[in-house]
């Protein structure tokens, strides 16, 4: 029995062993510290679906502010808001529309193809949000000091790549083969929009010219 006992804890000890972490810093072009990517570990192909998502409408704003997403999950759109929303996205990855009311359910949409979707609500200009549809099983956000960490990863090299809101529905940037250790990488995005004042976005005037309505 004593020696059963002592073969398990060396088993754990071992597994313990095993489990690598993974330190990184983000940084711009410029050097600044980069808030708010997502940073996708792993090859792809090995994320299995979530049996549902919630990106919801709070405040006038997407909830959250991007919402990752293996493909093959169904995602929910509820309105949290007392007023209505109309969201539709002319991403690759996913076109679609969807009218939101409050107190009425909308059916889940589907995301079954990989990439970035930018959303926009039709009546709310400056709402905007996204939906990364991600093929890797793990994934972290970087803090507002540019730093993310993942823990507990099978010993080995891992391919990195980054995906952030600046980059709308490109692909994540290929960051390489990483080790388990502190890496500093800088990720070179499209320069930040400057804060615009025409009544419409780029998006919403999109959209307008493709529903064939005027602005309610």
């Amino acid at each position: 029995m004593a020696v059963g006992v002592v073969a398990k804890l060396a088993l754990l000890g071992s597994a313990g062993l095993m489990a690598q972490t993974l330190s990184l810093q983000l940084t711009d072009a410029g050097g600044n510290p980069l808030s708010g990517a997502v940073v996708l570990l792993g090859a792809g192909s090995s994320a299995e679906p979530l049996p549902t998502a919630v990106m919801d409408q709070v405040d006038m704003q997407f909830t959250p502010h991007v919402l990752v997403v293996p493909p093959g999950t169904e995602v929910n759109f509820p309105n949290s808001d007392d007023v209505r929303h109309h969201v539709y996205s002319f991403s690759p990855a996913k076109r679609f529309e969807l009218r939101l009311f409050k107190g009425s359910e909308a059916p889940p949409v589907l995301f079954d193809q990989p990439g970035a979707v930018v959303l926009g609500c039709n009546i709310h200009d400056r709402m905007q949000g996204y939906i990364l549809v991600a093929e890797q099983a793990r994934h972290a956000f970087s803090d507002s000091a540019g730093e993310v960490e993942l823990t507990d990863l099978p010993a080995g090299q891992w391919p990195v790549a980054v995906w952030h809101p600046r980059l709308q529905d490109a692909p994540p940037v290929d960051l390489g083969t990483l080790t388990a250790g502190s890496h500093t990488l800088q990720v070179d995005l499209p320069p930040e929009a400057a804060e615009a004042e025409p009544e419409l976005s780029p998006l919403q005037q999109r959209f307008r010219r493709a529903a064939g309505h005027a602005k309610d």
